[in-house]
């Protein structure tokens, strides 16, 4: 096994001071100009420029000048969702800002900048940095404690030769990610060309409410989990990360206390259309349908259950289409409050009183026809997407104490 010395990322890179957001300064974004950043545009090791990229102006650039972003800087997240890392690449724009939840790593010629990338998101630097966060209402990490994490340090030769492997592996589950994003954009496309927007009903289907196919959300408690309870028999509580990608994920949940007993009603159940009614203002309002019989899971109380009216029941399809389309989810998030920049909370009585045009439900079975063949090449490049993950981790365990 080859020995790594230890440095810190502060001793390598110059950290740049974190960012804030134009709007605190009186300032709006507008609808082109220079890219400005926020957590979600840092994924899996990339900046995604996607259509929900904002944008401000040069003068609001000029004034945000403490957190330019350069080409072949490396992005960290730091509130809400921390610990994502993304490389900017050399054809990225050439001017681009980000807000605070984002902090900018610019690093020195001691550091290989696509090695210090993996580095950030292994097991070893995830250790760290969720060791050093900051316990509340979300997670936050300082530059501060970001300078004093430890990274093994080999010869800048190995270290772009542990990139380039790390590099050629991540492709794979690169191609697997597009796959899954062409698949969504698929079902939205198909949603929009059946029904529009039905928030603004442009398409003049006899308008309504929420509530006239929603009777209520069902909900369950907030239970602590049992960190130490391995038992594969005993109950698992749902976190809230089972529904954000818009397909259930059973393995997203926690074991409870052996003694707990769970309520019938708080069981999931083939069939149910679940709901995230608390999470980052970009991701509230998730939805996600169990396909499959599952035992002895349950209900958190952030994530709601739909309960359909008996006489006016709309297909659960055809309404998770409707909750993931953007004009819906944007609704979802401008009804949103919470005193947190990314956490926010909905009531069941605002999800419940949102307008919409309401299709006949023949069209709303129509549509589910046509999504389901796409449902189920979206489901397998999930599971071969886990898989490569899996994989992916190894790899990097071993890069990184010295067995690659």
């Amino acid at each position: 096994m080859r020995q790594t010395s230890l440095a810190a990322v502060g001793d390598l890179c110059s950290v740049v001071t974190k960012g804030t957001t134009p709007t605190t300064l009186g300032k709006q974004f507008q609808q082109i100009g220079i890219p400005f950043l926020r957590a979600q545009n840092v994924a899996g090791g990339q900046v995604i420029l996607d259509d929900e990229l904002l944008f401000i102006d040069e003068p609001t650039h000029r004034t945000l000048a403490r957190s330019v972003i350069e080409r072949g800087d490396v992005l960290v997240t730091i509130a809400g969702t921390i610990g994502r890392a993304a490389e900017v690449p050399i054809d990225a724009p050439a001017e681009m800002n980000c807000n605070q939840a984002v902090a900018i790593l610019r690093p020195t010629i001691k550091v290989n900048r696509s090695y210090l990338r993996h580095w950030l998101e292994s097991a070893n630097a995830q250790q760290q940095i969720f060791g050093a966060t900051v316990t509340g209402t979300i997670s936050n990490l300082s530059l501060g404690q970001i300078r004093s994490l430890q990274i093994p340090l080999p010869p800048l030769d190995e270290q772009k030769r542990i990139a380039a492997i790390l590099d050629k592996a991540d492709q794979l589950r690169q191609k697997r990610r597009q796959a899954i994003a062409l698949l969504e954009s698929l079902t939205r496309l198909i949603f929009l060309e059946m029904f529009g927007d039905l928030v603004e009903n442009d398409k003049s289907f006899a308008a309504g409410r929420i509530s006239d196919w929603v009777e209520d959300f069902e909900t369950g408690k907030n239970l602590a989990p049992d960190p130490d309870n391995s038992d594969p028999l005993s109950y698992r509580v749902l976190k809230v990360s089972a529904v954000t990608s818009g397909i259930f994920k059973a393995e997203e949940a926690k074991a409870l206390p052996k003694s707990y007993r769970a309520p019938l009603n708080h069981l999931i159940h083939r069939g149910d259309l679940l709901f995230s009614r608390a999470n980052t203002a970009e991701l509230i309002g998730a939805t996600a349908m169990v396909n499959a019989d599952y035992e002895r899971i349950v209900l958190p109380d952030k994530i709601w259950r739909f309960a359909w009216n008996a006489k006016n029941k709309p297909n659960p399809l055809f309404v998770h289409g409707m909750f993931s389309s953007s004009s819906f989810r944007g609704e979802i998030s401008k009804r949103a409050t919470g005193t947190s920049g990314s956490m926010k909370n909905i009531s069941k009585e605002k999800v419940l009183n949102i307008h919409i045009g309401m299709p006949e439900r023949q069209l709303q079975d129509d549509f589910a026809e046509r999504i389901k063949a796409t449902q189920r090449c979206r489901l397998a490049c999930e599971n071969q997407l886990n898989v490569l993950e899996a994989h992916f981790s190894s790899l990097q365990h071993r890069a990184f104490s010295g067995q690659l």
